[in-house]
């Protein structure tokens, strides 16, 4: 026990190191936000004027969170619900909000493909995060998941529609794209965050911030 908040405090101040440096100084106050409660999950809406990030607590059976990068009424989406509870309504934030789905960033997350499917959004990911999720050990996790879950689980993956291997840029939205083993972790310099997945903090995934 004493070995693992160890880890997790060394985590922590090395996320904080990683964006003070690397950011011009500029730290995403992880507990400075708005937030709405919605009939399943949570939001949770962190304002940094020209851009706001809408993290979506999932309250699923497998404790997801999904991110929403708003700039000019347009959303670049991080990762996918996968249950298709949270699938419709998290649609109808983006529509009550009247947030513009115009990028979708899935690494860890390949499941729920019903997500924006009619929207056609265009789906970025890098090839070792398309493997993972279509032949590798995510694809494994959905096929557990769909045995575990039953038809509560969206267990369709999606499509990469655009492989990336380097840092984007999303409707105005800068993204440094750092690859992992299985796939990759991504910066977002303007609002200084940094998505991660599995670091053992808060939940399943984390925008980290201090």
């Amino acid at each position: 026990i004493i070995l693992y908040s160890y880890i997790i405090r060394l985590q922590k101040l090395i996320v904080k190191f990683l964006i003070t440096n690397f950011q011009g100084g500029i730290i995403m106050y992880k507990n400075t936000f708005k937030k709405e409660a919605l009939a399943k999950g949570e939001m949770s809406v962190y304002d940094f004027g020209e851009i706001k990030l809408h993290a979506y607590k999932t309250n699923d059976l497998i404790d997801d969170e999904v991110f929403i990068i708003e700039k000019s009424g347009n959303a670049v989406i991080i990762e996918a619900p996968c249950f298709f509870d949270n699938i419709a309504e998290l649609t109808g934030y983006l529509a009550d909000k009247s947030l513009k789905p115009c990028a979708m960033l899935l690494s860890y997350h390949m499941a729920g493909a019903s997500f924006l499917k009619e929207a056609t959004t265009p789906v970025y990911a890098t090839a070792n995060a398309d493997a993972y999720g279509h032949t590798g050990g995510g694809a494994a996790l959905i096929k557990n998941f769909t045995a575990a879950f039953g038809d509560s689980f969206d267990s369709a993956i999606f499509t990469v529609t655009n492989v990336i291997d380097g840092d984007i840029t999303l409707c105005g939205i800068d993204f440094k794209i750092t690859p992992t083993n299985e796939a990759f972790d991504i910066e977002i310099p303007q609002i200084g965050a940094v998505y991660t997945h599995m670091m053992g903090h808060d939940c399943h995934s984390i925008v980290a911030g201090e």
